[in-house]
């Protein structure tokens, strides 16, 4: 009986060991999770912050420390519950990183290995998103269209719509992102993400300008009761709104009663903004500045800073016309948002201007050396080219077929000195009309170029000039003036055939580099990866003109802020470094490429691959590649002929108002 009893006890001692064991083995593998929870909601957390910003490398350690926690778990606990929230974890944690492809192996993964999760649905709709990153669209939206079928659930199915109504307003597809918007505003209420909708509702109407649906929408959102954010958000649309509108006194008033309100806070600095734009629209340009220089002053790195800085800018060039203070200005905006969408253009604005200082010193020098011409040809009693009698002695002959060849030599430079002064003053003119909108200043230039008989090649192309300001201007009055005065001194101009026959007579390559540039352009943000296809094609295709030139720096640029690949964005970089040494660009290539391998040196485990420049696709591909004493400017002494022509659209905005 006792022999029994005590086998009795080793069984159940036995028993609580395994349970004892089976307990703290449940536990490990529970802690590691919760770790690897923890990073990613942390991650997470950061991520809603700089979202705006540049993605910092403290942040991407968060989200691989979650992606390392989480392996542990299916790698060591294979079996525990916890498996399909670390896999998870580690296909959000790639995808918020920016390693689409990386995301799309582990939501496939998911797919295939949880099929009976409780997170399926969820990682199909993230799924689909990752498939539009990628650019795969048609495949994303199929995917997304394909789920909703399969869905009961009205708040999932709210996600799906959703989903695919943000996808839609990326191609700037309004009517198709309304459309859905407004399916998941009929799902239900009482949740975030119906009042976020029917937030986006309001928005797309003030986008196409139909006010007051944008105003009636805006008012439908207190339905769905909006979280504190959203609410916040909804009152810098309202001040918007009115502004657009301009209904200037309420939106001021609005806000105003909003900045006098501590509990505001959090807004403030959008609200500032807004009224900073206020002044901007009633032509009030010394409140305007004064606003937008406390904005940049008080609410450094964020992106109303970096827009704040923009307006600075553009103030200072076209109205104050403090140039240097204006180019300083475009190079803050992408130091304080690296993501703002004003980057690109700030970076061009500020290259305009540094072009602008150039062509002001070459000019400077130009006038000096013509003073000096002026003051030879002056002294000159003989300004022709003497010829030479053949008869006299060789000693004599010598002498004068050498005072033949310099009297030669310096009629070249004369005309060449002057060709290069004319180009300047042109250069000048185009500047200050198309970069910087001062009509007037570009007026005095051309007609003084114009007016100048003096060795000029430019005055049938200064005639053509002015006649395009005038009539963009809507002066047809003097622009059918300087027409006529085309046809009656150049009846065979190719600016005047311009003129009656709309014939445009530039170089074949160069026309067709700039139409898809600008194509490319108008998908910066709603299609990145559209716009590297076409940007690829211009520099595989006219790599020596100026627009190749552009599209490498802009590949790389959408790589490092709208498709946040850091692989991708370093190689076009090098890419552009390699074909363009000699580039205005190269010192703020040099710069980010250094930065960007810095951060890359930083990170581990990285599993991103993508496209590669062209001097990585084959070895054997001809690239064209440009010699070291190459240009890429267009040389304005060739006999091609350039018109003065900006293509594009022009849209009346608050900004176009600052006009001298």
């Amino acid at each position: 009986m006792t022999k029994l009893l005590l086998n009795k006890s080793l069984i159940y001692i036995i028993i609580g060991g395994l349970f004892w064991v089976a307990t703290i083995n449940s536990c490990a593998y529970y802690n590691t999770f919760y770790n690897a929870q923890q990073y990613f909601e942390e991650a997470l957390k950061d991520y809603k912050k700089e979202k705006d910003s540049k993605m910092s490398v403290a942040l991407r350690r968060k989200f691989d420390s979650a992606i390392e926690k989480a392996n542990k778990v299916i790698i060591e606990y294979p079996d525990s519950k916890w498996t399909d929230d670390a896999l998870y974890i580690i296909a959000l944690s790639y995808y918020y990183k920016g390693d689409y492809i990386g995301a799309k192996k582990k939501f496939e993964e998911f797919i295939m290995q949880y099929h009976r999760s409780e997170l399926l649905p969820e990682i199909e709709i993230w799924y689909g998103r990752d498939l539009w990153k990628m650019g795969e669209h048609e495949l994303a939206l199929h995917h997304l269209r394909k789920i909703s079928t399969s869905i009961d659930d009205p708040l999932l199915l709210s996600e799906v719509y959703y989903a695919i109504a943000e996808l839609f307003q990326e191609q700037n597809d309004r009517d198709s992102s309304l459309f859905y918007f407004t399916k998941v505003t009929k799902l239900g209420k009482g949740e975030d993400i119906y009042a976020e909708a029917q937030f986006k509702i309001a928005e797309i109407y003030l986008e196409r300008d139909q006010i007051q649906e944008a105003v009636e929408n805006l008012k439908r959102v207190s339905r769905y009761s909006p979280p504190p954010e959203l609410k916040d958000q909804m009152q810098i649309l309202l001040a918007k709104i009115y502004r657009e509108s301009g209904r200037y006194d309420e939106a001021r008033e609005l806000i105003m009663v909003k900045l006098n309100d501590p509990e505001n806070e959090n807004i403030w600095k959008a609200l500032e903004l807004e009224l900073a734009l206020i002044y901007l629209a009633e032509e009030d340009y010394e409140p305007a500045m004064s606003r937008f220089s406390h904005i940049s002053e008080t609410y450094k790195r964020t992106p109303e800073s970096a827009e704040a800085y923009r307006y600075r800018a553009k103030l200072n060039m076209t109205y104050f016309h403090d140039y240097e203070k204006a180019q300083n200005q475009f190079d803050m905006v992408s130091k304080e948002d690296p993501k703002s969408k004003f980057a690109l253009e700030a970076k061009q604005k500020s290259l305009d201007i540094k072009r602008f200082f150039k062509v002001k010193k070459n000019l400077d020098a130009s006038v000096k050396q013509i003073l000096e011409l002026n003051k030879t040809l002056t002294e000159s009693e003989d300004k022709t080219i003497k010829e030479i009698d053949e008869n006299i002695s060789p000693e004599d002959l010598k002498k004068a077929v050498e005072e033949q060849e310099m009297a030669r030599r310096k009629q070249i430079d004369t005309l060449a000195v002057f060709a290069d002064y004319y180009k300047n003053i042109y250069e000048m003119a185009e500047l200050y009309y198309f970069n910087f909108q001062q009509v007037d200043s570009a007026v005095i230039n051309f007609e003084k170029i114009a007016h100048s008989d003096l060795y000029n090649p430019y005055i049938e192309k200064a005639f053509y000039a002015l006649y395009y300001v005038y009539d963009n201007e809507q002066d047809s009055v003097t622009a059918s003036f300087y027409k006529n005065v085309l046809r009656e001194q150049y009846p065979d101009s190719p600016y005047l055939s311009f003129i009656e026959k709309k014939e445009i007579i530039l170089p074949k390559m160069e026309r067709d580099a700039e139409k898809l540039y600008l194509k490319s352009e108008g998908l910066f943000n709603s299609d990145p990866d559209s716009a590297i296809t076409f940007l690829i094609s211009i520099h595989d295709n006219y790599p020596l003109f100026l627009y190749g030139e552009k599209s490498v720096l802009s590949i790389a640029w959408l790589y490092q802020h709208r498709i946040f690949n850091i692989d991708n964005a370093i190689l076009w970089y090098k890419s552009f470094m390699d074909f363009y040494p000699n580039s205005p660009f190269f010192s703020d290539v040099q710069h980010q490429y250094n930065e960007l391998s810095d951060i890359l040196a930083n990170i581990t485990n990285q599993d991103s691959t993508g496209v590669l420049p062209p001097t990585l696709q084959s070895e054997t591909k001809d690239l064209h590649v440009i010699p070291d004493n190459a240009s890429i400017e267009l040389d304005t002494s060739s006999t091609t002929t350039e018109l003065p022509i900006k293509s594009g659209t022009s849209i009346k905005t608050t900004e176009d108002k600052i006009q001298k």
